[in-house]
């Protein structure tokens, strides 16, 4: 299982590393500076008892150690072409959640921060982080039944931030920031609701070369994104997911669905959709709870935006369920996306369907553009 788990986060730096390098390639044909960055942070944080199945896990204060290594764009050309200085890379992370319940975790994910100056010397910046966690010590029935956060010890990781850089001379800052982080594995085995954790931290930026980070002087952006006509997807995606804990079998889900994204600005674009899916698993949860007359099936309408990274979609949605028969879910979802462009009409990606805090389940799509 060791060998399986590094496997994965091999794939996962190497595929990340691949990505910059084609946002590299694909910027080449202007001239926007870039230079490598490197950060070291100290997180201190308090865990999100979500829920009264997760209340053993209250009053935990999760120390962590996070390293990013990235690309940051700069300059007149950078500010010109996306109204920020976008920063992307890998983060590696450690985290000791301060219960035997949960353990510990190493995390490998890709990051992506634009970046907005507000002085020569302050730089405010969002974060979006995506990845996957390894965790010391998942449920089992006999060595860890109190643990109902996570089941699997490979789960993925998701995180949002905001970040404050204050430079002291050209290549070193000191960075200040707030990140909510989410571990589950997206209902792939229960139990899983998951681990829910806000953080502060604090440490040291370094810039391979002097970076000027100040915003350049007034200039008419160029406005072609405004000519980029809607872009329609039609998309498949499936799932797999078990009923209760400790079950080994996996029930399939399946699902189809439509989208329209209408760009608003150089790396944003809004979005308009409709989604159903047929979730097998939880019609074997209804079959035992002596609910088989209720549907399995659950449609929904969604809205959300999108960031437009090259070939790169990362995507968040919100989802309102028009049909849904069941008692277990409230009215509202989310949806948190990962797309590669293959070419100009396809893209394949996962994405994370979650109600609130608990995720619902993690799926896999194949998407037809037009």
């Amino acid at each position: 299982m060791k060998k399986r788990i590094l496997l994965c986060l091999f794939f996962l730096i190497t595929f990340t590393c691949r990505l910059l390098a084609q946002a590299d390639s694909t910027a080449s044909s202007e001239p926007i500076p870039k230079t490598t960055t490197v950060s070291l942070l100290g997180h201190y944080g308090s865990i999100f008892a979500h829920s009264a199945d997760v209340l053993n896990t209250a009053g935990a204060r999760p120390v962590g150690l996070h390293l990013d290594i990235g690309r940051q764009r700069y300059g007149e050309e950078a500010w010109m072409k996306y109204g920020c200085y976008p920063r992307s890379g890998i983060t590696l992370a450690y985290y000791d959640f301060d219960k035997e319940v949960l353990g510990r975790s190493l995390t490998a994910a890709y990051y992506f921060e634009p970046t907005f100056p507000l002085s020569q010397r302050l730089t405010l910046a969002l974060r979006g982080t995506l990845g996957l966690s390894w965790l010391s010590n998942p449920y089992h029935p006999e060595r860890n039944p109190t643990n109902l956060s996570y089941s699997t010890p490979l789960s993925a990781y998701l995180a949002l931030g905001v970040s404050t850089y204050f430079r002291f001379n050209p290549q070193w800052a000191l960075v200040l920031t707030g990140d909510y982080q989410h571990i589950s594995n997206g209902g792939f085995r229960q139990p899983n609701k998951g681990i829910n954790w806000p953080t502060a931290g604090l440490g040291l930026d370094y810039t391979l070369s002097p970076v000027p980070m100040g915003r350049p002087g007034r200039r008419v952006r160029s406005q072609d994104w405004r000519n980029n006509r809607p872009r329609k997807d039609l998309y498949v995606f499936g799932g797999l997911q078990n009923v209760d804990a400790g079950e080994s079998a996996q029930f399939p889900i399946i699902g189809a669905g439509v989208t329209y994204s209408r760009q608003i600005a150089r790396i944003n674009s809004l979005t308009a959709g409709a989604e159903a899916h047929m979730d097998y698993a939880l019609r074997e949860k209804l079959t035992r709870d002596s609910l088989a007359h209720l549907s399995a099936m659950r449609a929904g309408v969604l809205v959300g935006h999108e960031f437009l990274l090259g070939k790169v979609v990362f995507s968040q949605q919100l989802g309102l369920y028009a049909f849904q028969k069941t008692p277990y879910f409230p009215r509202f979802y989310q949806r948190w996306g990962l797309l590669y462009r293959f070419g100009r009409s396809f893209s394949a990606g996962l994405n994370l369907k979650a109600h609130s805090q608990i995720a619902n389940f993690w799926d896999v799509r194949l998407v037809k553009h037009w």
